[in-house]
């Protein structure tokens, strides 16, 4: 394909970035112009967003380049993957941008919110149509960061806990995508999206590290496992639109990284013979996704929260996407039914997702529960949020007719493509784990329509409401679109898929049976009812043996592994501060008084030496007797009694030291008291830098009073807010980490030279 010089690119990130700056500045006139302008930005965005793509339909390549730019530039290039999915962003986008206006009418820092909400727009655009590692990168940070005010908006003690996680694995994940852009600056001498296996071989690296390293780097954003355990904390705890584009769109940045680089970077022809390593990259995949997707519904399944249950199904659901891009890079120029199902998962769960997330909000709205075990009966109260939750339902469990069921179909064949080229046995048990998997899928979602709908009603719901007019209008439109995705299921595949899957080098034979799967087979129309079944026998297990069922709190990855990491890291902390506070001031101050006394006495020494003078011989003097007695020599024996007797007087006056009454004690007291304070200190210290929540001096209880044990009680009762995170302290523990992390990441660098 052609490349065209265009800034559409530009404006398409451009718009929303500045347009941030718009929506607070129309704040000042009051909070429905407010709303206007986000709705406005974000639709425009869409509008801009749909012309860029047909202007990629008809054959180019939008290319645009920022010279300069820290002395590499930025770049756009918008193929066809980048333009379709710049649609979805911005469409998703939009739809909970007009949801959001009535959710979040009673919330406080709504221009906070919208704020931020309109620059990750722009910054999550920016990753989609960047058009080297390098830019990625940035806008990929850019993104993080303005997506912490989202998760945090809160403010509450959970959410600032939350939040801080989510950002201290982002920027460890961001680290470790920054090592891979050094990488490939040293060995290509660029970061353009372009094969670079042989080159990096070539440099001696092992290949093996950069797959390690980009997984740092992308899977923390993907949720896949071990490092998801930022998301199940951070979508509960964020407003209901900003989880449904966190999970819906910014976790789908992850997997367009590994998308990039596995086809395109990491790639070489199937002849070559580092093709092995390609190979491996994808059979490790696979069994990635395998296990993300498997332990993500289990999960789901053991929670009883709605949008708990949600985030981990996101986690599931991004490792159905891992787990057919890894049948596709394993396949090489075979595996285009792994990418196909994968590019297709993408774009259906980023709608399906946001659809059952915007719903979670909508009842969280107008009951104030999203625990399972609390709702149940809303289904005369509520009927058009019952309705379109069963049609989010189908979509995500794969029911014919809806989007979520063309690309499992997708996905199935690719696993089935690579049983039958390899005819390896793992490949069927893992097509097994995907059928169980669906099952399971279909388990955690039938348990939250039937928990909160059809239940028996567990509080008094006559007061609630249904969906207001401008909520219909948005479920509405994601019913018209996951519905036309699953009805039109081949030409929806012919006109999304094809395209992008004609840019990698798969063969045409497979590009044609892309381009006639057989949706409507007896064959394909079996699994939804599987899944089904599977999901009947999981439910009647889970309602006979549910309450029996407690997972161990030593059993997740969060307390095996980054408790650890984490006890590890604090155990170090504390060190570096004893050194700083204690230790070096310490030896530095005693250093300096030796110094000087060293000094001191050398000075004194020159002197003595320049006052020297021989001294002048004399004879001796006798003294003449007194009268009436004689002269009586010194003897050796007076010698000795004079020396004994000096001796036993420093005795007397070192044993009176000792045992004089209260001195000893009085020392003691005074370094136990000193270092108590130190003590106390040291702890505040650590309390203030790592929990990032200053410590208030604590009084004993009896010597409060009535009024002040009250108001202590009160303050303990209601949620206080507060945002402790921007503080020196905390920004200097961020700075250990950051520190920390880029010499773990240069020490692995020089031994992979």
């Amino acid at each position: 394909m052609p490349d065209a010089i265009s800034r559409i690119p530009l404006v398409l990130v451009l718009l929303p970035l500045v347009g941030a700056f718009g929506v607070v500045g129309a704040a000042r006139f009051g909070d429905r112009w407010r709303s206007r302008m986000a709705n406005a930005i974000t639709f425009a965005t869409l509008i801009v967003a749909l012309w860029q793509f047909y202007l990629v339909q008809q054959g180019t390549v939008l290319v645009y380049v920022l010279e300069g730019f820290v002395e590499f530039g930025l770049r756009w290039r918008v193929d066809f993957v980048g333009a379709i999915f710049s649609v979805v962003v911005a469409a998703v986008w939009f739809l909970a941008t007009v949801f959001a206006r009535e959710y979040m009418a009673h919330e406080h820092s709504q221009t906070r919110f919208f704020g931020f909400w309109t620059f990750t727009l722009g910054a999550t655009l920016g990753v989609f149509v960047a058009g080297d590692l390098f830019s990625l990168f940035l806008f990929f940070e850019a993104m993080t960061f303005a997506a912490y005010v989202l998760v945090i908006h809160e403010e509450d003690r959970e959410s600032l806990r939350a939040g801080n996680i989510y950002l201290y694995m982002s920027v460890a994940g961001g680290l470790a995508l920054l090592a891979v852009i050094f990488l490939l600056q040293f060995v290509v001498g660029a970061t353009g999206f372009q094969p670079a296996l042989h080159l990096i071989i070539e440099q001696g690296i092992n290949p093996w590290l950069v797959v390690i390293v980009l997984i740092g780097g992308f899977g923390v954003k993907a949720g896949m496992i071990p490092l998801h355990i930022w998301l199940p904390k951070a979508h509960p705890v964020a407003p209901a639109p900003a989880s449904a584009v966190l999970s819906a769109i910014m976790i789908k940045t992850g997997a367009y990284g590994f998308l990039r680089m596995l086809f395109v970077v990491l790639s070489v022809p199937d002849g070559d013979p580092l093709f092995a390593f390609q190979q491996n990259f994808g059979y490790m995949f696979i069994w990635i996704g395998a296990i993300t997707m498997f332990v993500g519904a289990i999960m789901g399944i053991l929670n009883d929260s709605m949008k708990k249950v949600l985030a981990y199904s996101s986690i599931s659901q991004m490792g159905y996407i891992l787990f057919a891009l890894g049948s596709g890079v394993m396949l090489g120029s075979r595996g285009a039914f792994g990418f196909a199902g994968a590019w297709m998962h993408m774009i259906n769960h980023a709608f399906f997702k946001s659809f059952l997330f915007l719903l979670a909000g909508a009842v969280f709205l107008h009951t104030g529960e999203l625990d399972l075990d609390k709702l149940g009966g809303l289904r005369k109260q509520m009927p058009f949020a019952m309705g379109f939750f069963l049609i989010a339902a189908a979509s995500i469990t794969g029911i014919p007719g809806f989007n979520g069921y063309v690309s499992k179909i997708l996905i199935h064949e690719a696993i089935l493509e690579a049983y039958h080229l390899l005819e390896w046995p793992s490949l069927l048990w893992l097509e097994r784990i995907f059928v169980v998997t669906g099952g399971l899928t279909a388990a955690y979602i039938s348990k939250i329509w039937i928990k909160a709908f059809f239940g028996k009603a567990r509080n008094d719901w006559s007061h609630v409401k249904d969906l207001s007019t401008s909520h219909i209008r948005v479920f509405g439109t994601y019913t018209a679109i996951v519905v036309t995705i699953g009805v039109f299921a081949q030409r929806m595949v012919d006109r999304l898929v094809i395209p992008a899957a004609s840019l990698m080098p798969f063969e045409q034979g497979d590009l044609a049976h892309v381009g006639h799967v057989p949706f409507w087979g007896s064959h394909e129309l079996m699994s939804p009812i599987i899944s089904y079944a599977i999901a009947v026998a999981v439910l009647l297990l889970l309602w006979k043996f549910g309450k029996h069922i407690v997972v161990p709190r030593w059993l997740s990855v969060e307390y095996l592994v980054y408790k650890q990491l984490y006890n590890g890291s604090l155990g170090i902390i504390r060190f570096l501060i004893h050194l700083r506070e204690n230790w070096i001031p310490k030896n530095m101050l005693t250093g300096r008084r030796i110094w000087r006394r060293v000094d001191d006495a050398a000075q004194e020494t020159k002197a003595q030496i320049r006052r020297w003078k021989p001294p002048k011989w004399e004879p001796p003097r006798w003294e003449p007797a007194r009268w009436g007695s004689a002269i009586k020599p010194i003897t050796k024996d007076d010698l000795l009694r004079k020396i004994e007797a000096t001796r036993a007087r420093e005795k007397e006056r070192v044993q009176l030291w000792r045992t004089k009454e209260g001195e000893i004690t009085k020392w003691i007291q005074r370094a136990r008291r000193d270092w108590q304070e130190k003590e106390a200190r040291f702890e505040d210290r650590i309390y203030d830098v790592v929990d990032g929540i200053p410590r208030k001096p604590q009084r004993p209880e009896e010597e409060l009073s009535l009024d002040e044990r009250l108001r202590r009680t009160l303050e303990g009762i209601t949620r206080r807010k507060f945002n402790p995170y921007w503080t020196t302290k905390n920004l200097g523990f961020d700075t250990w980490i950051v520190a920390m992390v880029i010499a773990l990441i240069l020490f692995v660098f020089l031994l992979a030279r």
